[in-house]
């Protein structure tokens, strides 16, 4: 799965992506050593679901923490919580206990899950699995569990939905030379027992780590307000803390974590605010800086009032000035960002800007910033000539990003199946970043094509974007299932930064 959700997504792609390697190099009956790769693959994915075991607990302990600290809030989240934690554990000890049943039946009653020494036998799985029927009643169970996970997601977040679909599928896999396997038959028959239980723990990774991304969501729905984990701390926001004279002053005054199901109590200069929402506001009537004060009643979880005490200030007559990006709210280094600046009330001519870690000049729209250093925040300052005296606005940093890397591409696909005829149909590889705002450009400078023949690997390289004679030869004596890789593709941008990008795996159809 790649969401957000989980920083293991990586390292979860590419081991899966190894288990699928091994198993197309099954097909070219490569010697044992294939069968020890397998064994390697499957104790990454067990290392991988140690990580994610660990993970998914403490979110389960911060449930618990906020459901003992608001019950109202957090009580029912923990209980839906809870009932993920019970299916996972479930379908995840109901993989281990089939893996167990194979590893045993193979090895004997002292057979071990980790120690397995019939790694090649082609029969105990695909007897258990397929003759008796195992493989369709854990079919049943994955689906089961999907459900369970799907009915719980947001309808609007399809990322999740469509990642929990694919991870956890039992889809059966596509019609292929005139014979429709289920979905059991494609994982568990014709495969070394090694296979089986690699595929297996893979199953079990998927679980654990589809189980991750709920709890995660699930938990966002504890609003940052509860009362739980951080100090509160009374604030202030006003629309603006430089009015004109004779305009009315706005602010609105509340606790950092607001809980909404306890209402604070507001009090301004002795006097308690009638609305609920902290809106303060008054009508100012001469320049200068006024300050102001106040507390905050609040019960906190012990029923305990307690007072948080606030002060902030404002300034009549002197406007603020605002900045804003206009495109994003970060700058990409070697790269044109164009910026808004303003100072409302004063004039352009009479407003002075500055940057910290870059270059800002005027544009034809507002200006533009060059950042320097990636990763070392960009601060615009800004300053006006008020009354012939220069006065510090204020700054507002920005944060400094490398321009996303391209995706390759060969006739607009990065993976999955391909015809002959449509790759013998293009004329090299192409790299761009898609849904990106700016105006970058990437070329291809080399690349290596490969693929297998007889049982070893061809490599074809070139200089460029285009492919060479020497590669779309080899491309030409493809067969329907070979398998193409497109390697070590060197990228270089418009701004003079050289990138390398993932390969790309094709299968020809």
């Amino acid at each position: 799965m790649g969401t957000k959700y989980c920083p293991e997504a990586p390292r979860q792609k590419m081991i899966s992506l190894m288990y699928l390697v091994l198993t197309a190099m099954l097909a070219l009956n490569v010697d044992k050593s294939v069968l020890d790769a397998f064994a390697m693959v499957n104790n990454n994915f067990m290392q991988t679901i140690e990580n994610f075991t660990a993970k998914n607990q403490r979110v389960y302990n911060d449930f618990s923490n906020a459901a003992k600290e608001n019950p109202q809030k957090a009580g029912e989240l923990n209980k839906e919580v809870l009932k993920v934690k019970a299916s996972s554990d479930s379908l995840y000890n109901y993989i281990f206990s089939l893996k167990e049943l194979i590893v045993k039946r193979a090895d004997g009653p002292e057979g071990d899950v980790n120690n397995i020494k019939a790694q090649e036998n082609l029969n105990f799985a695909a007897e258990l699995m397929i003759t008796k029927k195992h493989g369709e009643e854990l079919k049943k169970a994955i689906e089961a569990y999907r459900s369970s996970l799907l009915a719980l997601i947001d309808t609007s977040n399809t990322e999740l939905i469509a990642s929990i679909n694919q991870s956890l599928s039992t889809a059966p896999p596509p019609r292929k030379e005139g014979s429709s396997p289920s979905w059991e038959e494609s994982k568990f028959e014709g495969y070394p027992l090694i296979a089986v239980i690699t595929l297996m723990s893979k199953i079990q990774s998927d679980v654990r780590n589809a189980e991750s991304d709920v709890i995660h969501q699930l938990y966002a729905k504890i609003d940052a307000s509860s009362f739980k984990f951080n100090k509160l701390q009374a604030q202030v926001v006003s629309k603006s803390d430089f009015v004109l004279q004779g305009n009315p002053y706005e602010a609105r005054v509340f606790l950092s974590a607001v809980d909404t199901t306890v209402k604070p109590e507001i009090i301004v200069g002795g006097t308690t605010l009638s609305n609920s929402d902290g809106l303060y506001r008054v009508i100012t009537s001469k320049e200068g800086k006024i300050e102001w004060s106040g507390h905050i009643n609040y019960k906190n979880p012990d029923g305990i009032i307690v007072a948080y005490p606030f002060k902030h200030e404002y300034e009549v007559s002197k406007p603020s000035m605002t900045v804003s990006p206009t495109k994003m709210n970060v700058f990409y280094a070697g790269l044109d960002n164009p910026v808004s600046i303003s100072v409302p009330g004063i004039s352009p001519s009479n407003v002075k800007v500055s940057i910290t870690n870059g270059s800002i000049q005027e544009g034809p729209e507002g200006y533009i910033v060059r950042p320097d250093k990636i990763g070392v925040n960009s601060v615009i300052s800004v300053s006006a000539l008020i009354d012939g005296t220069s006065k510090e606005m204020g700054s507002v940093p920005f944060r400094v990003k490398r321009v996303p890397d391209p995706v390759a591409s060969v006739a607009g696909k990065n993976e999955g199946v391909i015809t002959k005829n449509e790759l013998l149909a293009q004329q090299g590889v192409l790299a761009k970043i898609p849904d990106f705002d700016f105006q970058m450009n990437f070329t291809v400078t080399s690349f290596v094509v490969s693929t297998s023949k007889a049982g070893f690997v061809v490599d074809k390289p070139t200089k460029g974007n285009r492919f060479s004679q020497e590669q779309t030869d080899l491309m030409k004596g493809l067969n329907p299932g070979s398998r193409l890789y497109i390697e070590s593709i060197v990228v270089k941008g418009d701004d003079g930064s050289v990138r390398n990008l993932p390969a790309l795996s094709f299968k020809i159809n």
